[in-house]
Order: structure tokens, then C-alpha cells, then sequence
């Protein structure tokens, strides 16, 4: 399973952080074992950040991800052994942990466009129609504290609750019993939108909220 997975590496990273740095054979080898221990804690931190991740939103990083994660974990347990480091595995895992960096953001911001994209343009479109937009705006903006990888916990749980608050905006709207007034809806906040789409309900339904005056034609 990918959480026991990420439990596996979390343990494994605690693990190498034990490592003390030599009494000191010299200097160099001092300077090593720190960077090593430095870098060790920063794979730490975004190993548990992954794992946040994939427990509070539906975020699931790639197998290649994972088996990066898990080569760094062998990597780190290799060194314990040997029980110092080195400035080449030091530099291999320095190297391999921004590729794994520039990786997950871009995942995550796959991830993020695909969850996020149709809600924000919904949300964007309707605020023309509610009398208040300030409840459609906090839903946006809680959405928008996730739009980045490398957050907190807190801004998960932000996303979560942006998300369910969005859907409640659009559920008051009573358009669930007026689907071809939702379609038409989606398909502005897409730009799919022409005037093909102005059924006589469509129309009737600009009218009815006082809309003729807030929507543009586009070419």
C-alpha cells in the first residue's frame, strides 16, 4: 500500500538520522557526515510531505516517485553501515533530491489543475449571479493556498474545505434541478460556450437573474 509505503521510508529516514558524526579521522570527514545528515533531513521533510499529501487530498505521486523515494531510503542505509559519509554519495543524493523536488511539483501541479480548474472557473462564473460574492471568493481563495507544492498540512486541509465549500455554493444555487441552465454554466467557465448553447430556457433563465448586461460575445 503507498501509505505503509511512505510509513516505511518515514521510519527508515528516522533511522539514518541517528547518525553521529565521526570523532573526526579529519576535518573533511566531519564536514561530510554533516552535509550528509542535512540532506537526509530535508528528504525526511518532503518524504512526510508526500505522505500528508496523499492522506488529505487525492494526490498520488507516481511509481517512479515512490521507487526514487525508496532508492534515497538505500542510499541513506548504505552510508549508516558504512558508518560515515562521503563527498560523491553526498553529491549523488543532493543531485537526486532536486530531481525529486522538480518531480513532485510537477505532479502536484497536475494534480492540482485537473481537481481544481472546472470548480475555480465555476466558482468565478456564478459570482456574477449571487448578490454577495464574498462566500464564492473565500472558496477561491482557499482552493488557490494548495495552487503550489511544498505546503503545510493546514493548506491541504484548506483545499478540502474550499472544495466543499464551492460545491455547497453551487448546490444553493438550485441548479441540480435545472441541468441544461448547469451545463451551459460549465461551458463558459471552459470558453466552449457559442450561441448555439442559447436555448429559449437559457434564455429565459439570463433574463429571470438580470445576466443580459453581465455577458460579453467573444470571436
Amino acid at each position: 500500500m503507498l501509505i505503509d509505503t511512505l510509513d516505511e521510508c518515514i521510519i527508515d529516514m528516522n533511522t539514518v538520522m541517528e547518525l553521529k558524526t565521526s570523532s573526526a579521522d579529519s576535518k573533511n570527514q566531519a564536514m561530510a557526515n554533516y552535509k550528509f545528515k542535512q540532506m537526509v533531513s530535508n528528504l525526511k521533510v518532503m518524504t512526510e510531505e508526500v505522505y500528508l499529501a496523499v492522506q488529505n487530498s487525492d494526490f498520488r505521486p507516481s511509481a517512479q516517485t515512490l521507487t526514487m523515494l525508496k532508492r534515497f531510503v538505500v542510499i541513506c542505509d548504505n552510508v549508516v553501515q558504512d558508518g560515515a559519509a562521503v563527498n560523491a554519495t553526498t553529491d549523488t543524493i543532493k543531485e537526486e533530491s532536486k530531481n525529486l523536488y522538480s518531480a513532485l511539483q510537477q505532479e502536484w501541479a497536475a494534480y492540482y489543475e485537473k481537481a481544481t480548474s472546472s470548480i475555480l472557473s465555476l466558482l468565478r462564473i456564478v459570482d456574477n449571479i449571487l448578490p454577495d460574492g464574498r462566500t464564492t471568493m473565500y472558496a477561491v481563495n482557499k482552493i488557490q493556498k494548495a495552487s503550489g507544492w511544498n505546503h503545510s498540512i493546514q493548506n491541504y486541509n484548506y483545499l478540502k474545505q474550499g472544495l466543499a465549500d464551492g460545491e455547497k455554493i453551487i448546490g444553493e444555487l438550485d441548479l441540480n434541478d435545472n441541468p441544461e441552465v448547469l451545463d451551459f454554466l460549465k461551458l463558459i467557465s471552459e470558453g466552449n460556450a457559442t450561441v448555439l448553447n442559447l436555448t429559449d430556457e437559457i434564455l429565459a433563465w439570463i433574463r429571470q437573474e438580470n445576466l443580459a448586461g453581465k455577458m460579453k460575445i467573444c470571436f
